[in-house]
């Protein structure tokens, strides 16, 4: 994971000596090991002091940037190798927060873009309200460290009330480092840039995603390719490396792949597009794998929401976490929450279009539980605005089942949305339900055509009936 950790410079004499930082820990997952949420040794705080001597991003430039390079920084071996000889020793003199308790780690939770906001806010880039930000840092895990520098001008730059987010990468995010390091050397040191990957992928404790990303990048270099190839392959990549890491038991990883599959869809039928769902159904048939709903429903009732959180922060990325936040209220019953979070409407952005696909894919999965009630709440709120594209959706990721379920909810929506005026939702849902659900477009058709005539529109309900007989071939009369 990306924004880690922020630093702030608690005192820094000019003279020299001993420097007091205060590290913050800004994102937390229950799933990480507890005991390395920050960082311990020397390593990290030569990152820090380099960091704040680089002349980037406002910060000062300080002689220890031209000791130590950027990728050297993000190197492990030569970090742990080499710390010594910029940091004589560090002291831990304060830690707060920590152990995290379950109230701390729902907070880290549920305020995932509020803290990836603060990591960003610094004196450097003048971003630091201490009014705004102080109150939510004092409720994050933190520590503070003396550090003694070998020599004073590897903390010359620092200034008390210094504060920003850092780049620097402790014991958890070690695997990202590594991902940035490959993508660093590439050009220059192919070699170098595979070593770095895989030593991303064959961490114990490396982030699944981190790991992921780096399985999908060092196979493009090996095969010789650019390095923006990554970034421009469909789904189909993604969801290839998904299987075999199902196929050889790293079910984490499986998962963070998928993940990166769904988000990267772009399935359409004809002019309808359907992102995601090709993924999703794919991922179903060939390796029983759930769709985003089901697995957060399942972690949902086994106390695990934040594994579910992190995925959909994956899959749904639009900048911020906002639909991963509808989704989570979805999954804990809160639907005045989701209501707030949506705006009251999900229709519009791709957020909103996504928030309905979740809702519509959620109120199956309620459905085949029997729990009719919330199935029916939250197939009325995807649907909200007589919108046929959360339904759809669910059709073409194969959510939409058992067949008599999608059909009794799909003969439901398409009552609502039938009209004379305005076709354009039945000849969507007839687009999509020919390919999934042959017997739900028969009964659109049937539908929209008894609605024409029923207002003496005989044209159109010709054409509708027409449609009807075309279809009858792959459907039942």
């Amino acid at each position: 994971m990306d924004n880690m950790y922020r630093i702030h410079v608690v005192h820094a004499a000019a003279s020299g000596g001993p420097v007091r930082l205060r590290v913050l820990l800004v994102h937390h997952e229950p799933w990480w090991d507890q005991t390395r949420l920050l960082p311990y040794d020397s390593g990290f705080f030569l990152q820090v002091l380099r960091e704040a001597a680089d002349g980037e991003a406002g910060r000062p430039r300080g002689p220890l940037a031209g000791e130590v390079s950027e990728a050297q920084a993000l190197d492990a071996a030569f970090v742990h190798a080499n710390a010594h000889r910029f940091i004589e020793r560090v002291e831990p003199v304060a830690l707060r927060h920590h152990p995290v308790d379950d109230a701390l780690a729902v907070y880290y939770r549920n305020a995932y873009d509020t803290l990836d906001h603060l990591y960003y806010a610094g004196t450097f880039n003048g971003g630091y309200r201490p009014g705004e930000h102080r109150p939510l840092e004092e409720r994050l895990v933190q520590a503070e460290y003396d550090i003694w520098p070998t020599d004073p001008r590897w903390t010359q730059t620092l200034r008390t009330g210094q504060c920003w987010g850092t780049g620097a990468w402790g014991p958890i995010s070690e695997a990202e480092a590594s991902v940035r390091l490959g993508w660093l050397l590439w050009d220059d040191d192919p070699d170098g840039a595979a070593a770095a990957f895989r030593h991303a992928i064959e961490l114990e404790h490396g982030d699944p995603y981190a790991k992921v990303k780096a399985r999908l990048e060092l196979d493009v270099l090996l095969t010789g390719q650019d390095k923006y190839t990554e970034q421009d392959q469909d789904s189909n990549v993604p969801l290839e490396l998904a299987f075999r890491l199902h196929a050889e038991g790293r079910e984490e990883e499986a998962r963070a792949a998928y993940a990166e599959a769904v988000f990267r869809g772009d399935f359409s039928i004809g002019d309808i597009f359907l992102g995601g769902a090709s993924a999703i159904a794919e991922a179903r048939q060939r390796a029983g794998m759930e769709s985003p709903a089901e697995y957060g429903y399942r972690s949902a009732r086994a106390g695990d929401l934040s594994r579910a959180a992190a995925e959909l922060r994956k899959i749904y990325d639009d900048g911020s976490a906002q639909v991963a936040t509808f989704a989570l209220a979805l999954l804990e019953g809160d639907f005045d929450r989701a209501d707030e979070i949506s705006g009251g409407s999900l229709a519009g952005d791709l957020a909103r279009t996504w928030m309905g696909q979740f809702a519509m894919d959620l109120a199956f999965v309620h459905a085949r539980a029997g729990n009719t009630g919330t199935a029916r709440l939250l197939a009325d709120l995807a649907d909200e605005g007589h919108d046929s594209g959360p339904f759809r959706y669910a059709l073409a990721s194969g959510s939409a089942r058992p067949a008599e379920l999608a059909m009794e909810m799909g003969t439901a929506l398409v009552d609502k949305i039938v009209n004379p005026a305005w076709d354009d939702g039945i000849e969507a849902i007839v687009d999509v339900a020919c390919e999934y659900l042959p017997e739900l477009a028969a009964y659109a058709c049937r539908a929209q055509a008894t609605c024409e005539s029923v207002h003496g529109q005989e044209e159109n309900a010709a054409r509708w009936r027409k449609r009807l007989t075309d279809l009858e071939p792959t459907g039942p009369s």
